[in-house]
């Protein structure tokens, strides 16, 4: 009798803890006058960061986390800093984050979402967050393992997130997609407002420490307008924002009697994307010859046809294989067999340095200028070596002070 009356006691005790506990985060949350939750496929952590510093332009104590490559605690003074994570990520961190924020007397919160799979992402909207302001930066194909195989059925997915009663902005601008959006907000009784990248101006996007998209400024933009707060002053706030640990960089370095722009793109799985990207990056480097890298791993075979696909399709002057796969990208280069070089695990190199390897990459190619595109996956041996080498060399060039880049710096970014 005595153990059940304990296990009664401890049982009912820990259920009125759990209701205590929840009851008082609910009221502690509502305190702050604005939450705002940033989902999508691209570009999510950068408007994390321009939403935070629109925010707190227009005067409000304003706390934001990303959660890129590296998760960063944004703080009320614009700095971040890691946040250090014990074993794996887990959406139930958002939680505990939320509450720092209430502790620390936020006013306002921009949380990008954690969540890939969208049940999870339903209850970090519903259960946690509960925005006044919910934003989708983009719908691509991604993920379709858990957001599922079409971009209609990724919308619906990215829906999830939408607030309730509240204000969803989206930079999208498919039809089919926008009505997907358009009708999950209105059943949620949310306002849906499309953030025009063309209200955004050529000599807006001059002076980001990064090469911005417009869409995301036009977010930040839509932000602002709710907030009344001139947009020119939201600019200069988006401006001076820290530029996300994972933006891509394009580094420029020397190699032998070549220049070489190392462009890291590993981490982009969609066509949209990685076609942008690319087409800008074409322009701004007119005078480099184009190589990429189609780094594939033997657990992801569904993006070597897509990638070997953009490859041929953008016009690429040497196509470079690296890790699994090789046999397939070269069926789909059979016509221009004469570009494609294989370097990956059925040939010699498959433990070559990154030296073996870049003289094989640049070896007979006109001129003294080469882009160099890393596509596909990051890890496989070779690429992990190039990755190292490039960061070495990288922090060599910074040391000296060479200048090889167009911009007189040996660093430009891309936010992806």
């Amino acid at each position: 009798m005595t153990i059940f009356l304990l296990f009664f006691i401890s049982f009912y005790g820990y259920v009125f803890w759990i209701l205590f506990d929840n009851f008082n985060f609910r009221k502690q949350r509502e305190k702050i006058q604005w939450r705002v939750h940033i989902n999508g496929i691209r570009g999510k952590s950068t408007v994390t960061r321009y939403a935070t510093a629109v925010f707190r332009e227009a005067g409000y104590h304003t706390f934001g986390k990303t959660t890129g490559s590296a998760a960063r605690i944004i703080r009320p003074n614009g700095e971040d800093y890691d946040f250090k994570r014990k074993g794996y990520a887990n959406v139930n961190e958002q939680v505990k984050i939320l509450k720092s924020f209430c502790r620390q007397k936020a006013q306002a919160v921009v949380l990008e979402c954690m969540a890939v799979n969208p049940v999870y992402a339903k209850w970090l909207e519903e259960k946690v967050m509960r925005s006044h302001i919910g934003i989708i930066t983009n719908v691509r194909y991604d993920h379709p393992d858990y957001m599922g195989e079409t971009l209609e059925e990724i919308a619906e997915s990215l829906s999830k997130t939408i607030p309730q009663k509240g204000i969803l902005i989206t930079s999208e601008i498919e039809p089919k997609l926008l009505n997907i959006l358009w009708k999950n907000a209105k059943k949620k009784s949310s306002l849906l407002i499309v953030a025009n990248k063309h209200q955004v101006k050529p000599e807006d996007m001059e002076g980001f420490s990064h090469f911005a998209h417009e869409e995301n400024v036009a977010i930040g933009y839509e932000i602002a307008k709710i907030l009344k707060l001139p947009v020119d002053r939201a600019l200069i706030a988006m401006k001076s924002a820290l530029a996300d640990p994972g933006a891509f960089n394009i580094e420029y370095i020397k190699f032998n009697h070549y220049t070489l722009a190392w462009a890291n793109l590993f981490a982009i799985n969609d066509r949209e994307s990685f076609i942008e990207v690319c087409l800008k990056l074409f322009k701004q480097l007119s005078s480099y010859r184009k190589v990429v890298l189609l780094n594939n791993r033997h657990d992801r075979p569904t993006r070597v046809e897509l990638f070997a696909s953009m490859a041929r399709d953008l016009k690429f002057e040497r196509v470079i294989t690296l890790g699994d796969y090789e046999a397939a990208v070269n069926k789909i280069f059979a016509l221009e067999r004469s570009k494609v070089l294989n370097l990956g695990y059925s040939t010699k190199f498959k433990n070559a340095s990154a030296v073996e390897l870049l003289n094989q990459i640049i070896s007979g190619i006109d001129g003294n200028k080469v882009l160099i595109v890393g596509a596909v996956n990051i890890h496989t041996i070779q690429a992990e070596e190039l990755l190292h080498f490039f960061a070495e060399q990288t922090k060599v060039d910074e040391r000296s002070q060479t200048d090889l880049s167009p911009t007189n710096s040996t660093e430009v970014v891309i936010n992806v």
